[in-house]
């Protein structure tokens, strides 16, 4: 297996024990109930063949699309939205697994069909799948799946004048619709409004910007080695969740958050290589891969060091949340499955 990113993956798992123990001790035995299903996904997408997935993606992304369906009618989640489906003790979130069956499918269609092929079919899909978690509501791991796909897209080397259409038109489309959304989920329009107030240095207890706040003030309190696990940390709203890098930083102190900034450099910096390394769909998934970690982490830490508006995104391989722990264990087990393939056509190529 691929050392560095195994390591990576690793250190950030216990990253995120050591947050979670920090901010809810009495979490941290589920939490790591949770780290072990992690870790079995990572085993799982590293003896996983990609090229098996790519022939299937679309019936992957389709079988997605159904869950996020399902969700809708039968899931459950706080103060009546409907992200995710209980499992007895963990609860499963199809929007997480959906960041990547879409990458596997949008790297299966430019692979198969060539990056100036008429693009309309993907797009729909990508449409639906950011669609069905805007309805949920999730406003924020919807508006990052479709940064996922545009940016893929993109990568993939489509050309910009027919992204640009597709885009025009579906801004066209959801422009009427814009304002009886934000109107009924007023969470939206209250985080940007609150991420203002931070910016004005108004924030009250209530408020998003009190969680960004209250992160801040838990990083510097972190001091230059940390306060330890055992450490009191000041009130923060989502301090295992959506917080956790606040609760790292104050239990590790700001070397240990610069060590997972660190981890998070490497993974990215190594899954450019593997892309690199590789050719056609192949090559895509890595680099959607990478980007799905190692984006969605600097997004989350943006809002932690009040960069960015309140989102809700989880921490990769270090928040509490269960799909995501075990949605980016998979992505990495897939990252180190290519690794494999990778060596292997190299070998195959010096041998030759």
């Amino acid at each position: 297996m691929d050392p560095i990113f195994l390591l990576s993956g690793l250190l950030l798992l216990t990253f995120g024990l050591l947050g979670v123990e920090v901010a809810e001790p009495g979490l941290l035995e589920e939490h790591l109930l949770r780290v072990g299903l992690a870790l079995l996904a990572l085993l799982g997408g590293s003896l996983l063949s990609v090229r098996f997935l790519l022939r299937h993606a679309l019936w992957l992304l389709l079988g997605n699309l159904f869950l996020l369906a399902l969700v809708l009618l039968v899931g459950s989640g706080p103060y009546g939205v409907r992200r995710w489906f209980d499992l007895g003790p963990l609860a499963f979130q199809p929007s997480e697994l959906a960041k990547v069956s879409l990458v596997l499918y949008l790297a299966s269609f430019v692979g198969r069909r060539g990056e100036d092929y008429p693009i309309l079919g993907p797009a729909l899909l990508v449409g639906g799948t950011v669609g069905l978690v805007l309805v949920e509501p999730d406003f924020a791991t919807a508006v990052f799946l479709f940064l996922l796909g545009a940016s893929l897209f993109v990568l993939a080397g489509v050309p910009w004048r027919r992204l640009l259409a597709i885009g025009l038109a579906g801004l066209l489309v959801l422009a009427p619709f814009s304002g009886a959304y934000l109107n009924r989920f007023r969470y939206v329009s209250e985080r940007f409004s609150g991420f203002l107030g931070y910016l004005r240095g108004e924030a009250r207890p209530e408020e998003a910007a009190y969680q960004v706040l209250q992160a801040q003030k838990a990083i510097l309190l972190g001091g230059p080695l940390g306060q330890g696990p055992g450490g009191s940390l000041p009130h923060l709203p989502e301090a295992h969740n959506d917080m956790v890098f606040a609760s790292v930083v104050f239990a590790t102190g700001w070397l240990g958050g610069l060590m997972v900034l660190l981890l998070y450099g490497l993974l990215f910096l190594r899954g450019l290589n593997l892309a690199l390394r590789l050719q056609g769909a192949e090559g895509l998934v890595a680099l959607g891969l990478t980007l799905y970690l190692t984006f969605q982490a600097a997004l989350n830490i943006g809002v932690t060091l009040g960069f960015l508006p309140v989102t809700g995104i989880p921490l990769p391989l270090v928040s509490y949340g269960g799909s995501s722990l075990l949605v980016s264990g998979l992505a990495l087990g897939l990252l180190l499955s290519l690794a494999q393939e990778a060596r292997r056509k190299e070998a195959k190529r010096w041998s030759s």
